[in-house]
């Protein structure tokens, strides 16, 4: 199993907030098209976007690193039979 470290913890959060930015970004320009039939895109928009995908990437990052650390508790606990 592969260690896991604060680098990877940090890496995934970036990454999360990254992916869940650029999604948010294409769902608010879709959504704004469909319903006002142009895009548009403010300040407060990218916001709220960098605020939601900051709250997403943190929460993903933060759950893989517990359930990793679980993981390693249970493995140490009960070494694997074989």
């Amino acid at each position: 199993m592969k260690k896991i470290t604060v680098k990877n913890l940090i890496l995934g959060i970036l990454y999360g907030w990254g992916v869940f930015f650029l999604i948010g970004l294409v769902i608010r320009l879709s959504v704004n098209y469909f319903y006002l039939g142009r895009v548009t895109l403010d300040e407060r928009d990218v916001v709220n976007t960098i605020v939601l995908s900051s709250i997403a990437g943190i929460s993903g990052g933060c759950g893989s690193w517990i359930f990793y650390k679980i993981d390693e508790y249970k493995s140490k606990k009960n070494p694997p039979s074989g």
